[in-house]
Parts: C-alpha cells; structure tokens; sequence
C-alpha cells in the first residue's frame, strides 16, 4: 500500500512539473501575445504623436484615449481575436509575471528590430518628412506633402 501511494504521488509530481512552461490553450500563445502588445505600442506612439500635431485643446488626453481604443479594437480584429479573449489571457500573463516578462522580453526585441531597420530619421536616405521634423517640429503642417490616412492605420501589417 505504501508502495502504491508513494509511486501514484510520484507520477503525479512528474506530469505536475512537465508542462511548466507551456501556457494553456485557452489563453493567447505568448508569440500570439506579444503580436498583439507591439502593436498595441505602436498605437500609443501613433496616438501620441497625432495629438501632438493638433493644437492643444481642454480634451487633449480623452481624445486620445478615444482613438487610441479604436486603434485597439482594429488591432484585435487584424489578430483575429476578441476583446474578451485577449483581456483573459492579460490577466492569465498578469497572474504569472515570469510569462509576462517574456512576453514583454519579446515585444521589445521586436520593436527594436523595428527601430533599428527604420534607421537614423535625419539620414539622407530618410524620407523628407522625417529629416525636416528633425530641424522643424511642425514641418508636416508647412510642407506640402500628401498626408497618411489616418482613419484605419493598422488595417495592413507591415513586415
């Protein structure tokens, strides 16, 4: 009997401790994750610098924080996920801060790579639009340049 008890403990210790690092299928894989929390930057940024183009006004951060869940909303729809299975596997990652840092871990090396392909804005190969902000912040509203659309910017992912 306490043969059996101690080899059925020990079992269950070894299936316990094999799928410690593996995230449950219910939940967003952490590359699926980290996808999305870059793009999610990558709005913030968007949304900071839009507003920054426009003249200060009383609702200058809830205009933000408005376009900035639309941009939210069309990034989970690009995943093909939905609000409420992206919030569940936030908290899941919350819950377990060592696969929240790698996720995380993974967002920044990506973005570096992003910035570090982009390169130097004030490089002669840069588009003018960038090499003139660098000496003029508010080039884009003197030079005549045909502008982004700014509607839908995360309706195409970018390699």
């Amino acid at each position: 009997m306490k043969n059996s008890f101690a080899l059925a403990l020990l079992v269950l210790f070894l299936f316990a401790c094999g799928e410690g690092d593996k995230v449950p299928s219910k939940y967003l894989s952490k590359e699926t994750m980290s996808s999305i929390l870059e793009d999610m930057s990558i709005a913030d940024a968007y949304g900071n610098e839009q507003q920054m183009q426009v003249a200060f006004s009383p609702n200058f951060d809830s205009i933000r924080q408005e376009k900035v869940k639309i941009y939210y909303k069309q990034i989970l729809d690009l995943h093909k996920v939905s609000v409420k299975a992206f919030m569940e596997s936030y908290k899941y990652y919350e819950s377990h801060p060592s696969r929240l840092k790698e996720v995380l871990q993974l967002v920044q090396a990506d973005l570096a790579a992003k910035k570090q392909r982009l390169g130097n804005p004030v490089d002669e190969n840069a588009p003018l639009r960038f090499r003139m902000k660098s000496i003029f912040p508010y080039a884009d509203s003197v030079l005549l340049l045909p502008k982004a659309d700014t509607t839908k910017p995360f309706v195409k992912r970018q390699p």
